[in-house]
């Protein structure tokens, strides 16, 4: 049984988009927001009452489709539900803490979700997104305050990769006319590669890459630890090969994770489509 004592929603404050510091402070894309936060965005949307709210913040769940609504709304907007493919664990996982000694509460969570439909009607998914997410409240351990790294959806990525190309000068063009030697050997295309993955939040000159925010983004669907091990054997494979910040970052993120490749593919299409 997990203790409420400490669970619940907190006092909630304005959303915070995540910056970290560098020698310039630069401004990141990238977001972190705690689960209250995330609740009053959503509650802003959804038009939810104070009065509802209040008891959110007891921890008292009603079973109504206002909470249903906002709920899914949460699951949502912290990337951690999806209609079609239903709950994220690893990523609901992050907003909570488990019991001290408690080692049974991934299973008992996965035991629970195994109980719900994989799918639903359009009208019902509510309901199942706040079904699943009651799994996590009751068995997986305590919400807590902290903010957690939020993924990227493709648009947004997709606007880090303009933003980038724009800083770097890099045309859709240029992208489309050099071939996978020249990628290799273009010094804009790596310094085009290393701003994604600082705005991003993934890679960082000082720390490299950044392993556990990598599968957080673009890990749905591999196995956690398969895809730690591929990744830390290439990176390890490409560290200390050049003195250039942007060719290291370039060797690092480019090969070694197809996703980071995919965004700049990607960027791509819907001019090459019109040819």
């Amino acid at each position: 049984m997990v203790d409420r004592s400490a669970a619940g929603f907190v006092t909630l404050a304005l959303v915070v988009v995540g910056l970290m510091g560098s020698s310039c402070r630069a401004k990141h894309s990238f977001l972190q927001q705690s689960f209250d936060e995330l609740v009053l965005e959503c509650a802003e949307l959804l038009s939810i009452a104070p009065s509802k709210l209040s008891s959110l913040r007891t921890g008292v769940l009603r079973n109504d489709n206002d909470t249903k609504c906002l709920v899914r709304c949460v699951g949502v907007s912290g990337r951690f539900w999806n209609d079609y493919t239903g709950m994220r664990m690893d990523l609901l996982g992050l907003y909570f803490n488990a019991a001290r000694g408690d080692t049974e509460n991934v299973n008992r969570t996965q035991t629970c979700l195994d109980k719900l439909p994989s799918r639903a009607p359009q009208k019902d998914f509510c309901d199942l997104a706040f079904e699943s997410f009651l799994c996590f409240y009751h068995n997986y351990g305590n919400l807590h305050r902290n903010r957690v790294f939020v993924p990227l959806d493709n648009l947004q990525l997709l606007h880090v990769t303009a933003r980038c190309m724009e800083v770097h000068r890099i045309t859709v063009e240029d992208l489309m006319s050099l071939t996978e030697d020249e990628l290799d050997e273009n010094l804009n295309v790596h310094c085009l590669v290393r701003c994604i993955g600082v705005q991003t939040g993934i890679y960082s000159d000082q720390y490299g890459v950044n392993l556990d925010l990598v599968y957080t983004q673009y890990g749905e669907g591999h196995d956690e630890r398969k895809y730690k091990e591929d990744a830390q054997a290439c990176l390890l494979k490409y560290a200390g090969t050049s003195c250039s910040p942007c060719r290291r970052a370039y060797n690092m993120l480019y090969k070694c994770f197809e996703h980071v490749r995919n965004v700049i593919t990607e960027f791509e299409l819907p001019d090459s489509d019109e040819d």
